[in-house]
């Protein structure tokens, strides 16, 4: 026996299909069947499509030809996950549960696309296995990030930008604070995504993954509700503050 991911049914192995890496049963998958439109297929010759949702206009990469379906959106048949309810909770978040779990699967996305920001590119699409119903990558399997080079119109996949990492981050996604160490195009990257730079500061490498590790262990995750405080000085008190460069105009 299998269960459906979104609706928790358990069936006969032979009665579920795989969408979007996950088991769905029949009616699951009849519920979302027009959701996604192909906006590039197969880019570059790869055996990659990007699709938008017709529901909320998020974009996904996926596998030519496999069934998939929004990142984010939830259905009508979509019951909710303690996990994330629990997720939702350690935000403080006040929606219902299926906007708190769509808000929390979001906030996912653009997390991991402000990690593959470049100048002169547009970032497209990801893919990250477990959403929408979860808030969490379950596992490393992806088709990728990708963007397009806005000087040729160019579509590939992007490689994460890392460079000296040597900013400590605190940025803000409606109701939730998000930190981490990165590069300036790591926060340039949060910022494109829609964040709000809070505090962002400098200082040699070792001291900033010192900091974050400590942040880390104080508050359990890099994702906390907009209420809690997140303090850098306290763990990084010789940083220099340049959140200025980073103000949205």
């Amino acid at each position: 026996m299998k269960q459906c991911i979104n609706c928790m049914t358990r069936l006969p192995r032979r009665e579920v299909t795989e969408v979007a890496w996950c088991a769905l049963c029949a009616p699951c998958l009849s519920a979302v069947s027009d959701q996604m439109k192909v906006l590039h297929d197969r880019p570059g010759g790869a055996a990659v499509q990007i699709l938008q949702c017709g529901w909320c206009g998020v974009t996904r990469s996926c596998g030519a030809g496999s069934r998939t379906r929004c990142l984010v959106c939830l259905d009508d048949r979509s019951v909710p996950d303690p996990a994330v309810q629990k997720i939702a909770g350690r935000l403080e978040l006040d929606g219902t549960w299926r906007e708190n779990s769509e808000l929390i699967a979001a906030t996912t996305v653009k997390i991991r696309l402000a990690k593959y920001f470049q100048p002169g590119w547009t970032v497209l699409a990801t893919d990250v296995h477990g959403l929408p119903w979860t808030g969490f990558r379950w596992l490393t399997k992806s088709h990728g990030t990708w963007g397009r080079n806005d000087e040729t119109g160019e579509v590939q996949q992007l490689k994460h930008s890392r460079g000296e990492e040597n900013l400590l981050y605190l940025v803000r996604y409606g109701k939730v604070l998000k930190f981490g160490r990165g590069n300036a195009e790591r926060v340039g990257g949060h910022v494109a995504q829609g964040a709000v730079p809070v505090l962002v500061l400098s200082a040699a490498r070792q001291d900033v993954t010192v900091a974050r590790d400590r942040l880390k262990r104080l508050h359990r995750t890099e994702m906390v509700s907009q209420r809690t405080p997140v303090d850098l000085f306290a763990v990084l008190p010789d940083g220099l503050d340049v959140t200025d460069r980073y103000s949205r105009s």
